[in-house]
């Protein structure tokens, strides 16, 4: 299926859609960075806390990148719709239940990751706080706002629901996949901890972009990045 950006080659700004894309990309990866930049100057580490502080936080963060950059800059400035964006309901339990498959995949990708990282890196897992608080319904909605609204709908709708058809498009399936998973990893500057985890980034962004396939459904991709995120 032809998409609504190939089929006018321009934004509603006269920009190609790749060169908006991109525009988008390196607008989102600063404005990430300067997040985890601000979230170790308020907490040491790129974490948030259950407090009144912390909601607010990822409410900007909210604001500023899900609404603005995101939701202006592909339904505004690029006039894409939901549904070239890859968001259906078609199928929408079956595309649930492969969210829900990937997350065990992912799961064994980053044990693999850890094992391999550990052995033959000299890499450590990041040390755990035994001073945090366990679950609470303040800091399960959080995790849910951060994981599903701010990580996964930024990156989902941004790397595979918009770029990735239109490099499919141009240099095919595989190529374009492997494009927008490389896009992806670099997006996590700040992120990171070090270059090994650009690779594991570069993994999980293949696995997501696999879930969304040629013009799948996002769903999918977007169900297990919410819970991993």
């Amino acid at each position: 299926m032809t998409s609504d950006m190939a089929q006018s080659e321009r934004t509603r700004i006269g920009w190609h859609p790749i060169t908006l894309g991109l525009v988008l990309v390196v607008g989102l990866s600063v404005m990430r960075a300067g997040g985890a930049a601000v979230m170790r100057k308020l907490w040491g580490d790129i974490d948030f806390e259950p407090s009144l502080r912390g909601a607010l936080f990822l409410l900007v963060v909210f604001v500023l990148g899900s609404v603005g950059l995101i939701g202006g800059g592909l339904f505004g400035l690029a006039g894409v719709s939901w549904e070239r964006l890859g968001w259906r309901r078609d199928r929408l339990g079956w595309e649930i239940l492969r969210g829900l498959l990937a997350v065990v995949v992912l799961g064994v990708i980053a044990a693999m990751f850890a094992v391999v990282a550990g052995r033959f890196l000299g890499l450590k897992p990041p040390p755990t706080d035994a001073t945090q608080p366990g679950f609470t319904l303040v800091s399960i909605a959080m995790s849910v706002l951060f994981g599903f609204f701010i990580a996964s709908w930024q990156e989902e709708c941004l790397f595979r629901g918009y770029l990735q058809p239109l490099f499919i498009e141009r240099w095919g399936l595989w190529p374009g996949m492997l494009t927008q998973a490389a896009l992806f990893s670099v997006a996590h500057i700040g992120w990171a901890p070090s270059w090994p985890y650009f690779v594991l980034f570069f993994v999980i962004g293949i696995v997501f972009g696999w879930l969304r396939g040629r013009d799948g459904s996002l769903v999918a991709p977007f169900v297990a990045h919410g819970l991993v995120g």
